[in-house]
């Protein structure tokens, strides 16, 4: 998993990144001023997500060469037993990067060609999203077998769980903490960047 989140994460950079809309605030309205903000923060929230999913996948690596695990009877139990979280990170990581990045693809295509184009390319974006997360909720669902363990029904009870998992072992280590701290208060910047878009503060801020 570690090859195809590096190369969605090297895509990302020049899509998302290096060649992002710039704010005209003469030309551009409210809407696409935000429309082109929430773009450049979903470029970097991809690549972030391919990041730790290339963190997951690298350590649990290290960790089956340097550490001796009692016998299982075969990777399932191995991975439920050892390599919970690092599998459900690895794998909800990538998917929400690679579903980023397919969203680029078509804001690219509005961006650079206008609403006609960007329609066009928006539907497809929908629709490949759609029955990538329907290839995706089948094969959680099948796990390794039917008497293997099976980590969720579906991404959305996958991801709900490796968010569990993952506040639930944060608690003893500061830095686990102090990120959630740091994703909470930017999810309150964030709150805070769309309110004072549509005007929300601007009396406050004109007093």
């Amino acid at each position: 998993m570690r090859t195809p989140a590096a190369l969605i994460g090297g895509a990302i950079v020049p899509l998302g990144l290096l060649t992002a809309p710039e704010i005209d605030k003469s030309k551009d309205s409210k809407r696409v001023q935000l429309f082109k903000k929430v773009n450049l923060l979903l470029a970097i929230a991809s690549l972030l997500s391919e990041i730790l999913a290339i963190t997951f996948s690298t350590v649990a690596i290290n960790k089956l060469a340097e550490v001796r695990f009692p016998p299982t009877t075969g990777v399932d139990e191995l991975l439920s037993k050892h390599f919970e979280i690092a599998w459900m990170g690895t794998n909800v990581h990538f998917l929400l990067g690679m579903f980023g990045f397919g969203l680029l693809v078509g804001s690219k295509a509005f961006f650079t060609y206008g609403s006609k184009v960007g329609k066009i390319s928006g539907c497809w974006g929908v629709a490949v999203f759609l029955h990538c997360s329907s290839i995706v909720n089948q094969g959680i669902a099948l796990g390794a077998g039917d008497n293997s363990p099976h980590f969720a029904s579906n991404l959305l009870t996958l991801v709900i769980r490796y968010v569990t998992l993952t506040i639930s072992r944060a608690r003893g280590r500061p830095l686990s903490m102090i990120a959630f701290g740091v994703i909470f208060y930017s999810l309150f910047l964030s709150i805070e960047m769309v309110a004072e878009s549509f005007g929300f503060f601007q009396k406050e801020k004109d007093n």
